[in-house]
């Protein structure tokens, strides 16, 4: 017993040090992990787009989409910290600059992936056709407004 009193003493002075340190390391390493959020919804909307196109065998992997489109856009307004607005990031100063219109714009976006997770569920694939629509609006909304046009 006496063996495992430094590794418990270690342990609380990680997780002390952990919940005291900075809401992020760096401004890069936000935009990094920012991207990555976005390719992961990018990637569920192209395999919903798949599978309503039939392109794929893999209908029965569509709730799973869905569910992953719902549990990301609850975290997409979170990944625009304060500082991480320079760098190499299409992001927009207008996200900083005009708050209350972003978080509009994410609320329409989690509305619209929430909708997308129940049209999964139901198996209903007009259902799930017509969520995609209502879901691609908001990720146009979202490009249009707050990320910078590519060239």
């Amino acid at each position: 017993m006496h063996l495992f009193k430094p590794t418990i003493l270690a342990l609380a002075v990680i997780s002390a040090t952990a919940f005291t340190a900075p809401a992020f390391a760096d401004g890069d390493g936000e935009i990094k992990y920012r991207k990555s959020v976005m390719k992961s919804i990018g990637g569920h909307m192209g395999a919903i787009v798949g599978i309503l196109k039939s392109e794929t065998g893999n209908k029965a992997n569509l709730i799973v989409h869905g569910q992953g489109m719902a549990a990301l856009s609850n975290i997409a307004g979170s990944v625009f910290p304060e500082g991480s607005d320079f760098g190499e990031t299409e992001a927009l100063p207008v996200i900083w600059e005009k708050p209350a219109d972003f978080a509009k714009a994410v609320k329409m976006f989690q509305d619209a992936a929430k909708g997308m997770e129940m049209a999964t569920q139901s198996g209903d694939m007009a259902a799930v056709g017509a969520a995609l629509g209502k879901l691609g609006g908001a990720c146009k909304n979202c490009h249009e407004n707050f990320r910078e046009k590519k060239k």
